[in-house]
């Protein structure tokens, strides 16, 4: 029985272990500042936001092999509550976003992808650890509660969120752009 207890006791710290590790206990701070101005080539996806990663992974690689295009940050840029609307109707706009080093390669680039300015914008921002697809659910947990209260109590209007996906940094982003104007949301699934 002593025996049993032990070894039950060790998983539990060591479950507890892993979720602090991947930001259970992370505290979420929101800010507003500038955020954007960067090239996204991207995707769009309609269905469940579970799938986005396969299309950010299949640009990710493209860019990569096919055009000698190495990026640090993917991203979703996701525009429905999922509590409110069906998977299945999920929008969403995934891909990745072009280093500066990489912006001569632009017009070539736009023969092949989809690709826009994301302009720079008055921003309600959170940062979130990285540290894998574990941080990604805490994140969305942690984080879009944080923002949502933050963007009410504001009177801000409710904006598609976009979440960058920093390797190189292991963070991840929450940008909710509350100065866009609607179109440009919408530009950006055309």
């Amino acid at each position: 029985m002593r025996l049993f207890l032990s070894i039950v006791g060790l998983a539990i710290i060591l479950i507890f272990l892993l979720l602090a590790y991947y930001g259970l206990f992370t505290k979420v701070m929101v800010v507003e500042k500038e955020a954007g101005d960067f090239w996204i080539v991207y995707e769009k996806h309609i269905g469940d936001y579970k799938e986005v990663e396969k299309v950010m992974d299949k640009i990710y690689s493209r860019l990569l092999g096919e055009d000698a295009v190495e990026t640090t940050r993917g991203f979703g840029l996701y525009y429905d509550d999922p509590k409110k609307v069906k998977k299945e109707n999920l929008r969403s706009i995934v891909g990745c976003i072009l280093e500066n080093k990489d912006e001569d390669k632009i017009e070539y680039l736009k023969e092949r992808y989809t690709i826009k300015k994301y302009p720079s914008s008055k921003s309600v921002v959170a940062e979130f650890p990285f540290k894998g697809t574990p941080s990604i659910f805490m994140g969305i947990l942690k984080v879009y509660p944080k923002i949502t209260e933050y963007i009410e109590h504001h009177n801000y209007a409710m904006v598609p969120i976009m979440e960058v996906y920093d390797s190189s940094n292991k963070t991840i982003s929450y940008l909710a752009s509350v100065s866009f104007e609607a179109k440009i949301f919408d530009d950006f699934l055309k």
